[in-house]
C-alpha cells in the first residue's frame, strides 16, 4: 500500500489483525488528529480489535509506502478459544487498559487537565467490559486506598474494578476511574514498574489477575500469539518503556 492509505478508521468493525512487513504504519485516536505511536516492521496491529472488541479502537494509516500481513479475526478466535480460559480474560482486560490509556492520551491532547473514563454503552469498552461483567472466575479482593492497590501491584497482581472509584494520575493528567477500570496489568505481564499514581476516591471491590500465572499461560503460545500479547503490552506501556519479560518469545 502508498503512504497516506487508511487500512480502518477509528468505531470500524473488524475482521482482521496485521503484522508489518515492510514500513511503517501510524495508529492515531481522535479521528486520526492524534498519533499515539508509529508501528514498524514486526509490529503487530488490530488485534485488541478483534479479540477483545468487535469495533477500532484507532486510525491506522501508512505513514510510507508499507506490506502487511493480514490474519483473519475467525483464525484468531478459534487459536483464543483453545487456550487457557485464563487467556481471554487477560485479552479483555488489556483492551480495557488500551483504551484507557487512548483516553488519558486524548485528554493529555486536548491540554486539559482531567477526565472520566468511563465503559460506553454499545462500544468497545462495553464490549470487552462484558467478559467480566457476566461473572468473572478470577479471586475477588477488596482494596480501601492507593497503598493497598500499590502493593497488591507491586506483588505481581495486577486488578479489574468491579465496584468502587479511584484516581489515576499519569504526568500532569487526572483520570477518574470507576467500573471497568484496569490497573497494572500490562506491567506485571512484563515484569515492570508502574508509572501511575492511584488514589481510591471510594473503596474499590476488583478482580486480580496474578502476573506470573498470566506469563505461564502467554508463554506457551505459538510465536505468533505471543506477538499479539505483546504488541498489546507495548502499546499500554507506551513508546520507548521496557517490554522486561515481554521483549523476546520463549524459546
Amino acid at each position: 500500500m502508498s503512504a497516506g492509505t487508511v487500512l480502518f478508521n477509528e468505531g470500524d468493525r473488524a475482521d482482521a489483525m496485521y503484522i508489518i512487513q515492510q514500513g511503517a504504519i501510524d495508529i492515531a485516536i481522535n479521528k486520526g488528529a492524534h498519533v499515539l505511536a508509529t508501528l514498524e516492521k514486526g509490529n503487530s496491529f488490530g488485534e485488541q480489535a478483534v479479540v477483545g472488541t468487535k469495533y477500532r479502537m484507532a486510525t491506522a494509516t501508512a505513514k510510507s509506502d508499507a506490506i502487511c500481513l493480514e490474519i483473519p479475526a475467525d483464525w484468531l478466535g478459534r487459536q483464543i478459544n483453545s487456550a487457557a480460559p485464563l487467556l481471554k480474560n487477560v485479552f479483555s482486560a488489556l483492551t480495557l487498559q488500551l483504551l484507557q490509556r487512548n483516553y488519558i492520551a486524548s485528554v493529555a491532547n486536548s491540554e486539559e487537565s482531567s477526565g472520566t473514563f468511563t465503559i460506553e454503552s454499545g462500544g468497545a469498552s462495553e464490549y470487552a467490559w462484558s467478559t467480566f461483567e457476566r461473572g468473572s472466575t478470577l479471586n475477588s479482593v477488596y482494596l480501601p486506598d492507593g497503598s493497598a492497590i500499590q502493593n497488591h501491584i507491586l506483588s505481581g497482581r495486577a486488578i479489574i474494578v468491579s465496584s468502587g472509584k479511584l484516581e489515576l494520575r499519569r504526568g500532569s493528567v487526572k483520570c477518574s476511574l470507576g467500573e471497568g477500570a484496569v490497573i497494572g496489568l500490562a506491567e506485571v505481564l512484563a515484569g515492570v514498574h508502574l508509572d501511575d499514581a492511584v488514589d481510591v476516591v471510594s473503596s474499590i471491590n476488583a478482580w486480580s489477575i496474578d502476573g506470573d500465572a498470566a506469563y505461564s499461560v502467554v508463554s506457551k503460545l505459538n510465536k505468533g500469539l505471543f506477538g499479539v500479547v505483546k504488541g498489546f503490552v507495548g502499546r499500554v506501556l507506551g513508546d520507548g518503556k521496557s517490554l522486561g519479560r515481554m521483549a523476546q518469545a520463549p524459546s
